[in-house]
């Protein structure tokens, strides 16, 4: 293996320190970076672009929504570095089996935040049913379908915890 460095941009750091639930809505980082730097929305929006871009192909944050509508996860990896003093972030190129695992850690917070967007849309339904009684019939089947979608990643995400679970267990043993 052999180890390759990243220069962490020290305005992203501070704007990353600041997401306190592990994620953050792209256009909330780049409106944070335009007030708390006097950036231009253009220079904000190339700051994010080119420091989150940098995050995302060493999986120290995953992409998840769609274009319009993108949300970064912080991993857990990149937490940390984000609570020590280090300037730069040193990888190692993985080999199989790490590049697997991460797959498998990258998919379980894709899903999760699937899952908690869904579970926004469906409370969002069951508020709807009581404010317009009128649309009843609507709301009821887009619900509804939204809680089969959510029922599915439930168990998507049950299935990438017990493998990752049963992987590190694995690991352990041989180790």
């Amino acid at each position: 293996m052999t180890n390759e460095t990243i220069s962490l941009n020290q305005k992203l750091r501070k704007l990353l320190m600041q997401v306190e639930e592990g994620s953050i809505g792209r256009k909330q980082l780049i409106e944070l970076a335009g007030n708390q730097f006097n950036l231009s929305k253009i220079q904000a929006q190339r700051l994010v672009a080119r420091n989150i871009h940098a995050l995302t192909t060493k999986d120290l944050i995953v992409a998840t929504g769609k274009i319009n509508a993108r949300v970064y996860q912080i991993t857990p990896e990149l937490r940390a570095i984000l609570q020590s003093n280090e300037y730069e972030i040193t990888t190692k190129t993985h080999d199989k089996k790490d590049v697997s695992s991460n797959e498998l850690i990258t998919e379980e917070t894709k899903t999760s935040t699937e899952l908690k967007m869904l579970l926004g849309e469906i409370q969002a339904y069951q508020d709807y049913l009581n404010q317009f009684p009128q649309q009843n019939k609507t709301i009821l089947s887009l619900l509804n379908k939204t809680r089969d979608h959510a029922t599915d990643l439930y168990g998507r995400l049950s299935a990438i915890k017990k493998i990752i679970k049963a992987s590190d267990i694995e690991d352990n043993i041989t180790c």
